[in-house]
């Protein structure tokens, strides 16, 4: 809430309570105490918001009774319409400005190619988002508790969201599947991830979707909705910890490479295309790149790794990589 309006809405909340303290207490005195102080309150109720009832206390018998409801109405008649405009003011202004977010939203949205549609905010797919963001790539969350979607939007307040149910084909549509390179189905439940695999899959045959298992025995029923791949964390975790037990150096280097420290070097793949199809490594000139180091080409089945500088790359063929997310996406610009 805008703070002015926010300081608007305590200034004239306090003077109404004065407003009807007062009255009550007037009420009160003028009256020789004579009604009990939820009388005078109702009294100052009727005046104030101009109700019309008769006059539960009979001022004509009270000095100063009648003047002094006078001053009250049109004191607080003043204060109250103020306080309930402002009151209206903040709704209608949140309801038009959420309106104006969402239609905004959904015009980005639309203009999005080749993006990621994250289905389901949790604490797996915070990292996932984080680790879109970081390498600059465009992406879609779909939540249906808006609530979930706190933490991402504070730390990337220009991440693009669907409020929604992901199991249903008009909130995918919505976040542009059908333009879209990448479909994560990050939820708790491993039913919804299968409904989100295989409505995914009818939607948009070409998409590459990643999707979350808690239960490591529905891997295969997910894969098999549509998922190209299925991660169960716990699975995951294990393997990890044996890395840390058998390889903890190369543990630990991966882990230096995914951290800020080392300008977000990851390892990355670069589709041959367009005009790098056909050409030699060497005349890739990849060695221009200063953060970029040329690991391996993967070519059908094959992965060669660091092939002579007369090998001729072809369409389709992989290069492996590790780079920084500027330099990727100059690589990828190549590819026209």
């Amino acid at each position: 809430m805008d703070s002015n309006i926010k300081k608007k809405l305590v200034l004239t909340g306090v003077a109404l309570l004065i407003v009807f303290s007062i009255g009550t207490f007037g009420y009160y005195l003028i009256t020789d105490f004579k009604y009990d102080l939820f009388t005078c309150f109702y009294m100052t109720v009727i005046t104030v918001t101009t109700i019309g009832f008769d006059e539960i206390i009979d001022l004509k018998d009270f000095e100063g009774g009648r003047p002094f409801t006078v001053f009250l109405a049109f004191a607080g008649i003043g204060i109250l319409t103020y306080f309930v405009s402002t009151i209206s003011a903040v709704i209608i202004e949140g309801q038009l400005k959420e309106s104006y977010k969402k239609r905004i939203m959904e015009k980005a949205i639309n203009k999005f190619t080749d993006h990621y549609i994250v289905c389901g905010v949790g604490n797996n797919s915070f990292h996932l988002i984080d680790e879109l963001n970081v390498t600059k790539r465009e992406s879609v969350c779909v939540e249906i508790n808006p609530d979930a979607l706190r933490d991402i939007l504070d730390k990337y307040p220009n991440q693009k969201y669907i409020v929604g149910d992901a199991t249903h084909a008009e909130v995918l549509t919505k976040a542009g599947i059908e333009k879209a390179k990448g479909l994560f189905a990050t939820t708790n439940d491993d039913n919804k991830n299968l409904v989100i695999s295989l409505l995914g899959r009818k939607m948009s045959p070409d998409i590459r979707i990643i999707s979350r298992c808690t239960n490591h025995e529905n891997q295969y029923k997910i894969k098999l909705a549509g998922a190209d791949d299925v991660i169960s964390p716990n699975y995951m975790g294990g393997l990890r910890m044996a890395s840390e037990m058998l390889r903890p150096v190369v543990t630990h280097f991966l882990d230096i490479m995914l951290s800020d420290t080392y300008k977000n070097l990851r390892l990355e793949q670069i589709t041959i295309k367009g005009t790098l199809s056909g050409q030699m490594i060497g005349e890739l000139k990849l060695d221009e790149f200063k953060d970029t180091i040329f690991i391996a080409l993967k070519s059908g089945e094959d992965l060669i790794f660091k092939p002579d500088d007369s090998y001729k790359v072809k369409d389709g063929d992989l290069l492996l990589i590790i780079t920084t997310p500027d330099e990727r996406i100059k690589l990828e610009s190549l590819n026209l």
